[in-house]
């Protein structure tokens, strides 16, 4: 195992294998990943349709390494909830509830407003052969709101045949939705394009075939869109789109008609679209994938209503590379490394998101990964390793304040004997920070601009007043004052009594280098809370300045300020989150 000497300080994002909803969309990760002799099965159908929706597939002969069945379900609205199950040769899976925006189900992808993409591990229901799914959904079951139609069904599947030639291959999935003006409702950007990124396959160079899977949910006719593959743009201009009045070069990829983008007149597929390109002649060492929702056509700067769809969702793309001859490469271990800044602060147990990925040939075991801290073991842990070639996990380091060097490697011993042993180690400059540190003083009270405020109190009034004051021994006072002035005939039906308003400056400081979230203010007169207020972030060492106001009686009174109160934050010093004065109010 050879070390990389580049000192990596960017932050890669990994997302999270729990899945939460966002109208944006969940970008694409990848699903699969290798180096086989064998195929790469990607099929489905049939278009929008009530439950029950029955779809089959014809998967081809050889030994199923790994596959997911993928369900496309329209919600109606992102608030409402249901739920989706499979039947899949007989085999009946578990119901997966659908939460909309509630969902964070690892295996459901929701964005829009209620765009549903849903998976299923199925390696080990998959046969060669012919294959019969059957879907239900809680469309109407009474009570129930989810729209529950499918829009179609899509079986992923790698297989591996000695005989084959070589292959190797990327899966990517995700549910990006892409929308323009006419669709963004309140939110304030467009989302016009998104990438995918093909370039950790092995044996890139020179193959003897390429072939670009992509699949679409939400799709119209006789909307544009466009897909680009290194920048040179897939797809002919169908002769629809030329009778509407759009010249050459404008293509409709997503366009309900399955596997007509290049040619052919494919098949009617509501809703859905999945389709096949040859890309060879674009394929380089590394590969990027660009879906379009539209263009900018008559110059005016944006897309309009009919230069684009109005929402459009790419959920899978799939690159197979192809070679004539047999292959049988070693595995090649990967790693890369998501860690997040604002989990490094001293002494948090950091979980470190790893992706630990095999482009090579495939390996099933269990393999280890160690985290060095300045050139010190820190810690360890095993993960399995599956024919999907990618694997998602975390290593845990105890943070200390200060400047690091993290080195985490993957197979450390080197018991898997790789094709490639120069990319099993990341390494990164970090920096801890310290703990936040909350203080809070309190300024001098400056009367509001009305002064004076008058406080009536009826007879009935005053009689709960002196029957409070039983409870509250600072009212005491002026409760029998009252009582005996309404008696007395000192005073009219209605009494009155003097308070002032006061505004009070607040002085909220973080003095450590770590951001403070979400904690409280809260104010006392005289032990008793008056007011309180929330923050919600206070960046390291900077400070806030609030006003309060209070409302108080004249004489000489005490003012206290607690900052998180509660101690919702972890601070290096707990000691200095409290304020009081005393303060003559004239």
């Amino acid at each position: 195992m050879k070390k990389s000497s580049i000192i990596l300080i960017l932050f890669i994002f990994i997302p999270a294998a729990q899945a939460s909803y966002s109208y944006d969309g969940i970008p694409f990760t990848i699903a699969s990943q290798g180096t086989v002799n064998g195929g790469v099965y990607i099929d489905g159908g049939h278009g929008l349709e009530f439950p029950p929706y029955s779809q089959e597939f014809d998967v081809p002969d050889g030994h199923i390494r790994w596959a997911r069945l993928y369900i496309g379900i329209w919600g109606g609205k992102e608030e409402y909830e249901g739920w989706v199950q499979v039947d899949m040769n007989g085999k009946s899976m578990d119901k997966v509830p659908l939460l909309g925006i509630n969902d964070d189900n690892s295996n459901v992808y929701c964005s829009g407003h209620g765009v549903y993409w849903v998976y299923y591990d199925v390696t080990d229901i998959v046969v060669n052969g012919e294959n019969a799914v059957i879907i239900e959904t809680s469309q109407g079951e009474p009570g129930n709101k989810l729209d529950g139609r499918v829009y179609g069904t899509v079986l992923a599947a790698v297989y591996e045949d000695k005989n084959a030639p070589g292959i190797t291959y990327e899966i990517y999935e995700g549910n990006v939705n892409l929308y323009g003006t006419g669709w963004s409702g309140m939110q304030k950007n467009m989302n016009y394009e998104t990438s995918v990124f093909f370039n950790d396959m092995q044996n890139q160079n020179s193959p003897d075939g390429a072939e670009l899977t992509v699949v679409y949910l939400t799709s119209s006719k006789g909307l544009p869109d466009y897909l680009l593959f290194n920048g040179n743009q897939l797809g002919t201009t169908p002769q629809y789109l030329l009778d509407m009045g759009y010249h050459t070069g404008v293509t409709d990829i997503a366009n309900e008609v399955s596997g007509d983008a290049c040619s052919g007149s494919g098949i009617r597929s509501s809703y859905f679209d999945i389709e096949y390109f040859d890309v060879l002649e674009y394929t380089q060492t590394e590969n990027i994938l660009t879906f379009l929702l539209g263009r900018d056509l008559d110059g005016d700067g944006k897309i309009g209503d009919n230069e684009g769809e109005d929402y459009l969702h790419p959920v899978i793309t799939s690159l197979v590379l192809k070679y004539r001859t047999a292959t049988d490469p070693g595995p090649d271990l990967s790693i890369e490394v998501g860690i997040h800044e604002n989990s490094l602060i001293e002494g948090n147990d950091v979980e470190i998101p790893v992706v630990i990925g095999n482009p090579g040939g495939l390996h099933e075991g269990m393999v280890k990964i160690r985290l060095n801290v300045d050139g010190n073991e820190a810690s360890t842990t095993e993960v399995y390793m599956d024919a999907s070639g990618v694997i998602r996990s975390t290593i845990n380091w105890h943070a200390t304040a200060g400047p690091h060097i993290l080195e985490i490697i993957v197979d450390p011993e080197n018991a898997v004997l790789e094709s490639n042993e120069n990319n099993n180690v990341y390494e990164a400059e970090v920096d801890v920070n310290t703990r936040p540190d909350l203080s809070i003083s309190i300024g001098e009270p400056k009367k509001t601009e009305n002064q004076n405020s008058l406080a009536k109190a009826s007879s009935p009034l005053l009689m709960l007043l002196f029957i409070g004051s039983l409870r509250r021994k600072k009212a005491f006072l002026i409760a029998v004052l009252l009582v005996a002035a309404f008696f007395s005939g000192c005073t009219g039906p209605d009494t009155e009594y003097q308070q002032t308003g006061y505004q009070v400056p607040i002085v909220i400081m973080n003095n450590g280098e770590s951001p403070a979230r979400q904690f409280d203010v809260n104010l006392y007169l005289d032990e008793e809370k008056i007011a309180a207020l929330h923050i919600k972030e206070l960046d390291g060492s900077s400070s806030m300045e609030e006003e309060m106001i209070v409302t108080v009686e004249g004489g000489e009174h005490t003012l206290k300020a607690i900052v998180d109160e509660k101690n919702y934050v972890i601070e290096s010093d707990e000691d200095n989150n409290v304020d009081e004065i005393v303060f003559n109010f004239t």
